[in-house]
């Protein structure tokens, strides 16, 4: 559960355009503290919960919700400017190449193989 509150503090967070230090010294604990709990490492209490809803200007629910599995939506755009889809795409680009990396690779390998 930890891990689920911290990636939803960290979205948020990052949709925000905070650093982890900004709001680390906003609720006064040290940015490795704050790192921590955005990793899922420690244990989140309320009134941490509390502080960072307060930090990010939103509701305590809005933090939580993605551990009651209610759906929410994704910020569009992140703070550099880069849309969410031009990760995926690249993504997905990236996954492609690699794909056609080994293909051809194993081509050769298996062509030495055949002519052997």
């Amino acid at each position: 559960m930890n891990a689920i509150v911290g990636v939803r503090i960290r979205s948020l967070r990052e949709s925000k355009g905070f650093t982890q230090e900004q709001i680390a010294e906003k609720m006064n604990c040290s940015r490795q503290k704050y790192a921590r709990l955005e990793k899922g490492l420690i244990d989140i209490s309320y009134a941490s919960l509390i502080a960072v809803a307060q930090v990010l200007g939103v509701k305590v629910e809005d933090i939580t919700s993605s551990v009651n599995n209610i759906s929410q939506v994704q910020p569009m755009f992140r703070a550099n400017n880069q849309s969410i889809q031009e990760d995926k795409f690249e993504y997905i680009n990236k996954m492609i190449d690699t794909f056609y990396a080994h293909r051809k690779l194993y081509h050769s390998v298996r062509q030495v193989d055949v002519n052997e």
